[in-house]
């Protein structure tokens, strides 16, 4: 038995594939999301360099409507509405997330990272409810309120920190 496996490929164009699946990450099965974060990292440190521009917030704002895109393709090609191939939108939330909570060291990236494929997974009450959106939105939307909701926790708690420490 292998441990790991690629999943087969539906009948979508190049360019949904490279982005639906972020370059193929989303086809190793079953690293996807972890390998999307990984491909996720050098592009957080280009974003932290960058710092709080409005370049920043163009970027994360392209990579979201391709992943939005490349979900709406992905899902009329398979009929599935969040089939676990797509990646593109951990990639984006974890950009977004990371955006939002302001630079951080390896390390506390690293646990941000962590924290959030863990609420992408378990999808709590209200984050869940994005789901339900139809198509792309539903893919990339849950995600990204995921993330949003992170970046601003951690931001927050930096700001109590800094405010009483």
């Amino acid at each position: 038995m292998d441990m790991l496996s690629v999943t087969p490929v539906p009948d979508v164009g190049a360019a949904t594939l490279l982005v639906a699946t972020v370059l193929g990450a989303g086809l190793v099965e079953p690293l996807r999301a972890g390998l999307a974060l990984t491909i996720a990292f050098p592009l957080i440190v280009v974003f932290n360099r960058m710092g709080e521009r409005p370049a920043t917030g163009v970027a994360l704002v392209v990579l979201a409507a391709a992943g939005w895109w490349a979900a709406e393709a992905w899902s009329a090609a398979t009929g599935s509405s969040d089939d676990r191939r797509i990646v593109v939108d951990e990639l984006v939330g974890v950009l977004a997330g990371a955006a939002i909570a302001g630079r951080m060291a390896l390390v506390p990236l690293a646990v941000f990272s962590i924290a959030f494929l863990a609420l992408d997974r378990l999808k709590p009450w209200p984050f869940s409810e994005t789901e339900a959106l139809p198509g792309g939105w539903g893919v990339m939307g849950d995600d990204l309120v995921v993330a949003i909701a992170l970046g601003l926790a951690v931001r927050l708690v930096r700001l109590v920190w800094q405010r009483f420490a």
